[in-house]
């Protein structure tokens, strides 16, 4: 059976391993009037027995995940639904009471959940003590087995596997729908009809028990609402990940029995979310000491170092599947363990070959001009080519005009200089085919559906434009920079107007070949994440500024995905839906944000995508650099020199000087001077060609950047070991003869042919990141000395040669060097 989430098909999607599908696109069962799966009309009345008949204050809806721009369609699903195998057909759960079926299956639980404090996670005490067995109080160290069995027969994976699925699957919902006062057939919705379990009745089913408790009058009954809380924290503490007194995994679980476990933790976030319906519900008041806010929920099922049972051996499983369908190594690196899992159920076409990306960048995209071919719509198509004129493009950027086109319907194109002229920015991947190095122009049938594009982007944003009764502008590199040799000048204005191309756009549509063929209104704001993360268009370096300026946070939010069903709104923060308490604040909550799992995905694409507010107002302790850099790390573009214009473009600094030059070298050299100061562990990036050939004074007065100082020591080098090479490991000591340090070479940095000469110094890092994988200190040629008198301090101008690792003194005989320790005031320039 092949079948993909979200309806996004294709003939080159790969399914997943037999015995455990990712769900087809579902669609959700008719819904009782006024209710559908997942959202609540508050304020309504109906007849049906899951309908609200006793209407509450307020008529707004809610619905916990991100909303649909159409009214007409069902909520989106909370999770990406999956199957897993029924592992407990043969022993099901028997409905005689949740809390002692384990003793009725000659299981003995041997962990309690105290719920000692409001705020503490299940089972632990942020307070003291941690764990109890028993009734006794023990220290995390002293955490024993959770569940044994009765008879004394060993646990095996398999059973204990077959055991939480009936406890924690079937008695879980069959408790709490039975507390809320919802007729649940859990076998006949969860019990698909090849004998597997599936998930999709999972999504909406958090709003089915809060109607079913608002028609029994329990809506808000924090009695209710502790029972439910008891039963999902005492499910998380039983799926606490098991290790021994050494550290090592108890039990190895097949794939599909990592899934189970997966499965039953989506059980128990379904529970956290049905308890938001009712402190979000109107009027909903505790008193403090009940402690009922969303951070108690939230701290019930998330919290930092929880590590549920399977997830780490699920995560690594689920990361060979994604290597071996085809997935960019450089993608993966990118995604936590929860994302990892999610991933591998997504359906996708491999559009790239990704055997030669490494686990940084992705080399899938790029392009070489000399043989580039602007692609039809489809291969067969061999419609004729449509261009702007070069000349109306000069006439437009001579008057640092952005020069926008418009389609006619006889798509023809027409240039628009107006600055108040609506108009839509597109961002593209060049390597999907719609650029043009030759001539500013494109197939007749791509103009088409660029046209449709853009027609219904702007029904869905902004219908003025179309209703005033003119067609909607567009803004292409393809069609807007002109590429003429003759306008190479102008080719350069365009470019030193694409901040102001994005940033006047009333919107931006992002264009790429794997989003849109993604049925995008079935999909989790978490699967929509991932597929924006990676896809070739993130991944490419002229998209950066693109997307940065079209999503601001907590501002006006511009950028559009174009989906197979229509555009997708991006809201990297906010969501665009009224909160049942507060009508004037949309922001989906951080707790909300815990418990659906987005939280990662979210910071890693806000990380991929900063908005320019983050990047031009940085804030105390932040580094303009370092969002750049770690914004940029993933990103390739064909063209080196291209790097620092957009670097600088992003920043809002003057492109001139970038631009007098065309070597990527120079260019670099350009920037850095622009820049001037930039934090000293730029030194210790994992790709310092990325950022280029550097000439950059690094100054202790921009160490408040930085979470310490750093220090340099200067090696005292002998004239007769000048012509021998820098040992692998070596002392550095006082001129008393104290050691202050052994420094060994850094095992992830390959090369190790440095020549011992009398310039050799060492700038020492002291902040607490592994050393295993960043070096401690790097090894610098020192080639000339600048005093500064102004600021009282020395510049050593020098070049980075090596980097070491720096241990405690361990009285070993390794060859010692004597040297100085710089001062405070000390600057470097790395050239």
């Amino acid at each position: 059976m092949e079948s993909c989430i979200g309806r996004s098909c294709s003939p080159a999607a790969i399914p997943a391993p037999i015995g455990l599908q990712p769900e087809p696109g579902f669609k959700h069962e008719s819904a009782p009037e006024h209710i559908e799966d997942g959202q609540v009309q508050l304020g309504s009345s109906g007849s049906s027995r899951d309908a609200i008949s006793s209407p509450l204050p307020g008529t707004d809806c809610i619905s916990l995940t991100i909303p649909q721009l159409r009214t007409d369609l069902p909520p989106r699903p909370e999770f990406t639904p999956f199957t897993v195998p029924y592992l407990c057909a043969s022993s099901q759960y028997d409905a005689k009471g949740f809390w002692t079926y384990p003793e009725r299956r000659g299981w003995i639980i041997h962990l309690k959940d105290t719920n000692c404090h409001v705020l503490c996670p299940p089972g632990f005490c942020c307070h003291g003590t941690s764990l109890v067995k028993d009734g006794v109080e023990l220290s995390m160290r002293e955490k024993p087995p959770i569940f044994t069995r009765a008879d004394g027969i060993p646990v095996l994976a398999s059973d204990k596997a077959m055991f939480l699925q009936a406890w924690l699957f079937f008695g879980l919902l069959t408790e709490v729908s039975a507390l809320c006062g919802l007729d649940l057939d859990i076998p006949a919705e969860f019990v698909v009809d090849n004998g597997s379990i599936s998930t999709a009745k999972l999504n909406g089913l958090p709003g089915r028990w809060f109607a079913a408790a608002v028609q029994t009058h329990r809506a808000g009954d924090t009695s209710l609402m502790e029972r439910i809380l008891a039963l999902m924290r005492q499910a998380i503490l039983v799926l606490d990940e098991e290790r021994n007194e050494t550290g090592t995994l108890m039990f190895n679980y097949t794939y599909a029995e990592c899934r189970v476990l997966h499965s039953l933790d989506i059980a128990c976030r379904t529970l956290a979310l049905h308890l938001l319906f009712h402190i979000y519900m109107p009027g909903f008041t505790a008193p403090d000491e009940d402690g009922w806010g969303r951070q108690r929920i939230s701290n019930s099922v998330d919290w930092i170092g929880r590590r549920g049972e399977g997830l780490d051996q699920l995560s690594s499983l689920s990361r060979d599947e994604l290597e071996e369908k085809g997935w960019c190594e450089s993608e993966l690196d990118l995604l936590a363990a929860e994302d990892l899992a999610f991933a591998s159920l997504l359906s996708r076409p491999m559009i790239r070959d990704h055997s030669r990306c490494g686990d940084i960048v992705c080399n899938a995209y790029q392009t070489d001009e000399a043989t580039y071919m602007t692609r039809h719509v489809s291969d067969g198509c061999s419609c004729t080519f449509v261009g702007t004129e070069t000349s109306a493009l000069v006439d437009a950027l001579s008057k640092d005009k952005v020069p926008k086109v418009v389609i006619t319907e006889q798509l023809e194109l027409q240039v628009i200089v107006e600055d108040d002229y609506p108009y839509i920015a597109l961002s593209h991947v060049w390597a999907d085919g719609l650029g043009n190095p030759f001539k500013n122009a494109l197939p007749r049938c791509q103009l088409r559906r660029l046209r449709n594009f853009s027609k219904e982007l702007y029904r869905e944003s902004n219908p003025a434009p179309e209703s005033a009764g003119f067609p909607v502008g567009l803004w292409m590199d393809t069609l807007c920079i002109p590429v003429e040799p003759s306008a190479n000048e102008y080719r350069k204005k365009a470019i030193h107007l694409m901040g102001k191309t994005f940033n006047d756009a009333n919107v931006v549509l992002v264009l790429d070949r794997e989003l849109e063929i993604v049925e995008s209104m079935t999909a989790s704001f978490l699967e929509l994440g991932l597929r924006i993360l990676c896809s070739g268009w993130i991944k490419r370096l002229w998209t950066l500024q693109e997307a940065a300026l079209a999503s601001e946070a907590h501002g006006i939010d511009k950028l559009y995905f174009q989906m197979h069903d229509g555009p997708f709104l991006y809201q990297k923060y906010d969501r665009n839906r009224r909160a049942l308490r507060h009508a004037d604040k949309t922001e989906i909550r951080a707790e909300e944000r815990t418990i659906l799992l987005e939280s990662a995905i979210m910071l890693e694409l806000g990380a991929q995508i900063p908005s320019i507010h983050v990047m031009r107002d940085m804030r105390e302790g932040w580094s303009q650099f370092r969002v750049i850099y770690y914004a940029i790390e993933h990103r390739s573009t064909s063209k080196a020199e291209d790097i620092p214009i957009c670097i600088t473009s992003l920043l809002g600094k003057d492109l001139s000087t970038i631009l007098s030059t065309a070597e990527a070298e120079s260019r670099m050299a350009s920037f850095y001077v622009l820049m001037r100061e930039i934090p000293l562990g730029v030194m210790w990036c994992e790709r310092p060609e990325k950022v280029g050939p550097q000439t950059v004074s690094l100054g202790t007065h921009v160490y408040h950047l930085l979470p310490s100082k750093y220090r340099g020591f200067t090696l005292d080098i002998e004239e007769e070991d000048v012509e021998t090479t820098l040992p692998d490991a070596f002392n550095i000591a006082t001129e008393t003869g104290e050691v202050l340090a052994k420094l060994i070479r850094h095992s992830q940095r390959a090369r190790w042919d440095i020549p011992m000469q009398q310039n050799l110094a060492l700038v020492l890092r002291q902040d607490d990141r592994s050393a295993v994988l960043f070096p401690r200190a790097a090894i610098v040629a020192v080639e000339g000395i600048v005093q500064h008198e102004e600021l009282q301090a020395t510049e050593f101008v020098c070049q980075i040669v090596g980097y070491m690792d720096i241990l405690p003194p361990d009285g070993s005989h390794d060859k010692v060097f004597r040297g100085h320790l710089t001062g405070d005031n000390q600057m470097w320039c790395i050239t």
